[in-house]
């Protein structure tokens, strides 16, 4: 019976070994879903873990602040000591004044290492045409002057310029002789200029016809001026000029004579023009052409406009001037109608510049995109008396050649749009304000 029972046993085990042995035939072999559902939950678990990770380590996840094993930044009050006006932070050396800064500082605000730093808001503002006199009706939180204070530009109410000119067949060349400026009235009788006369010749290619009578003033060859005669109301200057012309091209060329003056910010005012044709005075025939004209208010030349951003941290006293793009330029490069532009940047004072600096050459390029940053140190007292000249030029292939366009001046006391654009980056600080400007030939 014992033999039986261990049969029994043994055939019980036996059975018993079987069962346990299909059982785990039956967890092992899988329906072939079953098993795309465990893979899938192993792959999904892995997927996890990696986004965690990945989480963890990255700054621009939430959970990146969480995470014990990050080196966190020290407490306000201990960070260590930086020089004064340093835009820097931690062991980075603040940007070299009058340098380019790279051109990825106009994507965000320049922040300032200091507590009391206030990035919040858009980074770049660009005002419009629109929000000029808005900007000017509104209050001032800096000592910086106002609308009235602002210099307003002397105009010539009357006047006449006497020159000659005479035409050398042999030579070839055209004598021109700048004499005098008479019957000079001023629309401020108290102003103190001093004026030049500057000549400008414009030539026109062949044509076979032209059903046009308009002076062509857009494609500038020749510049001539004559010397400044300082703090002089009628002035004489009686300079010789000597420029090689064709007698055959002579009918080609628009001269327009101008009256200028240099004013106490360095600025190059026109205060009068004429302009005729050369064609008028027959040269060709008459041995010498006595002339006077009548200067008429100077009309303003489409040269391009330039878009330029201001920004300024007060913490720091930095002032930013960035060039951002021009357009518009006249092709100055004959054979593919193009200009080999670029800009120079002049922080002035009372007609001083401080600092200068310049921008790479776009070359062939009418509408060149610079996005070129340069840093000043100004005090925040001194925001009301300094002003930017922003000169734009032509490169030739040699630096005789190199050929000026126009200029930009932006500050305070100056004319109504740079003042507009001035006093909205002062109510903006570490914002950067944008506008276009036209460009001053």
């Amino acid at each position: 019976m014992a033999e039986k029972e261990g049969l029994i046993s043994r055939i019980d085990g036996t059975i018993m070994f079987s069962i346990t042995t299909e059982a785990s035939a039956a967890v092992i072999t899988l329906d072939p879903w079953d098993k795309l559902l465990i893979i899938a939950s192993a792959g999904l678990f892995l997927l996890f873990v990696l986004v965690c990770i990945m989480c963890v380590l990255s700054p621009f996840c939430w959970l990146y602040h969480y995470c014990p094993f990050q080196t966190h930044a020290p407490v306000k009050g201990h960070d260590p000591a930086q020089g004064y006006g340093s835009t820097s932070t931690g062991s980075q050396s603040p940007p070299s004044e009058c340098m380019p800064l790279s051109p990825r500082m106009r994507v965000g605000s320049v922040k300032e290492s200091s507590e009391f730093s206030d990035s919040s808001g858009p980074s770049m503002i660009e005002m419009k045409r629109a929000q000029w006199k808005d900007g000017l009706m509104q209050k001032r939180s800096l000592s910086v002057p106002n609308v009235d204070s602002m210099d307003h530009k002397v105009t010539l109410l009357k006047g006449s310029l006497d020159f000659t000119m005479k035409y050398d067949k042999n030579e070839r060349k055209l004598i021109v002789n700048i004499l005098k400026v008479t019957e000079m009235i001023l629309s401020d009788t108290a102003a103190v200029i001093s004026p030049y006369v500057r000549v400008r010749f414009y030539r026109v290619p062949y044509q076979f016809f032209s059903l046009s009578k308009d002076h062509v003033i857009n494609n500038l060859h020749i510049e001539i001026r004559t010397k400044m005669k300082k703090h002089n109301d009628n002035p004489t200057f009686n300079e010789l000029f000597v420029i090689p012309i064709d007698k055959d091209d002579l009918k080609l060329y628009t001269v327009k004579i101008q009256l200028c003056d240099l004013d106490k910010y360095s600025r190059h005012i026109v205060l009068g023009e004429a302009t005729f044709t050369l064609k008028k005075l027959n040269l060709a025939e008459n041995e010498e052409a006595e002339c006077s004209e009548n200067l008429q208010p100077p009309i303003d030349e489409d040269i391009g406009d330039v878009s330029i951003g201001l920004n300024y941290l007060p913490t720091a006293e930095k002032l930013y001037l960035t060039i951002v793009k021009i357009r518009g330029l006249r092709p100055m490069n004959k054979q593919d109608n193009t200009t080999d532009a670029y800009a120079r940047v002049a922080l002035m004072f009372d007609g001083r510049h401080l600092k200068k600096s310049k921008t790479i050459i776009k070359k062939g390029d009418l509408n060149p995109e610079f996005d070129e940053t340069f840093a000043f140190d100004v005090p925040s007292q001194k925001l009301g008396s300094v002003y930017f000249r922003v000169s734009l030029l032509h490169a030739g292939k040699t630096k005789e050649e190199h050929r000026l366009l126009g200029r930009v001046y932006i500050g305070p006391n100056l004319d109504a749009d740079s003042h507009a654009h001035w006093m909205e980056m002062i109510q903006l600080p570490r914002k950067q304000v944008t506008a276009w400007h036209k460009i001053q030939g």
